[in-house]
């Protein structure tokens, strides 16, 4: 069945009103606001929305390709190889030091991509890898990190609202960079995103944060305080074989994802639809993944995972189909918003499987491996995609590959089976 049963101690011990079920969520409402900011502005939502934007204006500016312009992406990855040191970073001191540090350097790292472009490409290469390095403490591993500690029986629907802030990015993001280009400039808009980041994210995360986990706001506290040190340690981990399905799976539906999100707005202009209508209908994306990311996070406090992953993933394989096709406005909106959805989504998943399979007692270390095959798997897929365009003038051969291989590897996660049990 893909019901399970919720064994929280706070079920075990009574009956739980609607109102006590959602407690977790009145009591960390400010953490829960610091989390969606900094996911809202941080390294995976706004590199990852604008990427589209400005390659027109960057490649107009500077004369490079389509394949050289979209490889400055990759250069992300070299980033994402610091998450598990990340999630050690906050296992051992807590969150809030490493996030303030992140966030402030990240945004700094953000406005030289300006003048590091214009200083030529190996300059912008060396940019993004830097922002990628002081950025890592923006991302999923630490706001899942603190969602994790924080909380118990809410604690699917609080990965969803967190992980929903880079949604609300995709809803306002690309189209207010694009007004920003369009009036001032490519680098101006380059500016204008980091300070976004210094001035709203910095601040709140400075303020609303906690540096260390608190107790459960429910009856069982102290037990729910436990469940920190339980799970498997990082040794155990890389020696079950669900680590590797679940890594292996998101790296290729993260692929399919990223490659279809950065290049969405290139493959509509080439489609004949103006830069600013493909920059509005991009937004709907945004209100896809909040959309995925909350209805996930619900669902996954009262179903098993891995079915439900294996559902939803699967939506952007229906979107390439779509795109094989004459892409019109209506059509691009349909293969939008399932993406979006999807993308919603799978970073939801990724935590809760990685929670529910592995525990607490390691969840920065082993989420953060989880996260550098995602993250690989999505930066890799850009440039790829956009070598596909440069050498058939089309994206047909690489939609037809991912609408393959995205379904086959959401189907794999069923292979996970239950859950395990952690403690007494």
């Amino acid at each position: 069945m893909l019901r399970h049963e919720v064994d929280f101690d706070q079920i075990e011990t009574g009956q739980m009103t609607s109102l006590g079920r959602f407690a977790e969520i009145r009591t960390h409402a400010g953490l829960l606001i610091a989390c969606f900011a900094g996911m809202m502005l941080g390294i995976s939502a706004i590199p990852f929305y604008t990427l589209g934007i400005f390659a027109n204006p960057v490649i107009e500016a500077t004369g490079w390709s389509m394949q050289q312009y979209q490889t400055a992406f990759t250069f992300i990855m070299v980033g994402t190889f610091f998450g598990p040191f990340v999630g050690h970073l906050c296992d051992r001191y807590g969150a809030k030091p490493v996030a303030l540090f992140s966030i402030a350097a990240f945004g700094a790292a953000f406005a030289a991509l300006g003048p590091a472009a214009e200083a030529g490409l190996y300059a912008f290469y060396a940019a993004w890898a830097l922002m990628a390095i002081v950025g890592q403490g923006t991302g999923p591993v630490i706001w899942t990190h603190i969602v994790g500690h924080n909380f118990k029986v809410n604690r699917g629907l609080a990965f969803g609202i967190v992980l929903a802030g880079s949604g609300a990015f995709a809803i306002f993001g690309p189209a207010l960079a694009s007004h920003i280009i369009g009036n001032f400039g490519w680098k101006a808009g380059y500016l204008f995103l980091a300070l976004l980041v210094l001035c709203v994210s910095l601040p709140l995360a400075t303020f609303l944060l906690k540096n260390a986990p608190e107790k459960s706001a429910q009856p069982s506290a102290a037990v729910a305080a436990d469940a920190s040190n339980q799970g498997a340690t990082l040794s155990e981990a890389l020696k079950n074989f669900g680590l590797y399905i679940i890594a292996i799976s998101f790296f290729i539906i993260s692929f399919g994802v990223s490659g279809l999100i950065s290049n969405m707005i290139p493959m509509m202009q080439s489609a004949g639809i103006s830069l600013a209508d493909a920059s509005r209908l991009v937004g709907l994306a945004g209100v896809a993944i909040i959309a995925g990311r909350l209805i996930m996070g619900a669902m996954l406090d009262r179903f098993w995972a891995p079915a439900i992953a294996a559902i939803t993933l699967a939506c952007p394989a229906i979107a390439c189909l779509i795109l094989l096709g004459e892409i019109t406005e209506t059509n691009a909106a349909i293969a939008i918003l399932l993406i979006g959805f999807a993308a919603g989504a799978e970073f939801d998943i990724v935590a809760y499987l990685a929670s529910a399979y592995f525990g607490l007692k390691s969840f920065g270390k082993i989420y953060g491996i989880l996260y550098v095959a995602l993250f690989i798997g999505a930066a890799i897929a850009p440039p790829l995609f956009g070598r596909a365009y440069d050498l058939e003038g089309s994206y047909q051969s690489i939609l037809l590959i991912s609408a393959i291989a995205i379904p086959a590897a959401a189907l794999s996660l069923l292979a996970l089976g239950r859950y395990p049990k952690f403690g007494n």
